[in-house]
């Protein structure tokens, strides 16, 4: 399983308001990246995030890793993740 780990990464500015919800759609958005990869989040693994501010520009400036395992593309838009090398079926509501 180490070798279908891979890290997926993204580097950026943003203005310092919003920071929490702003990492939470960063994060969404890479890992739908992920998926259409044929990856899934390893949970095992947490997002790293790391944050430094710029004084002259009033900004922060970030990094952003996600760690995925390989799956097929179908399979990475059925499954939440992975740890241990176990899938985590999306939970789906049943439709009424």
């Amino acid at each position: 399983m180490h070798d279908e780990i891979r890290k997926f990464y993204l580097e950026g500015e943003m203005a310092e308001t919003k920071i929490v919800e702003t990492r939470e759609r960063i994060v969404m958005h890479l890992e739908n990246m992920m998926r259409d990869y044929g990856f899934v989040p390893s949970i095992d693994n947490e997002p790293q995030f790391t944050l430094d501010y710029n004084p002259e520009a009033e900004s922060f400036s970030f990094k952003l890793t996600v760690y995925g395992v390989k799956v097929d593309k179908e399979k990475a838009w059925q499954v939440s993740g992975m740890t241990s090398g176990k899938e985590i079926p999306k939970y789906s509501p049943l439709v009424k």
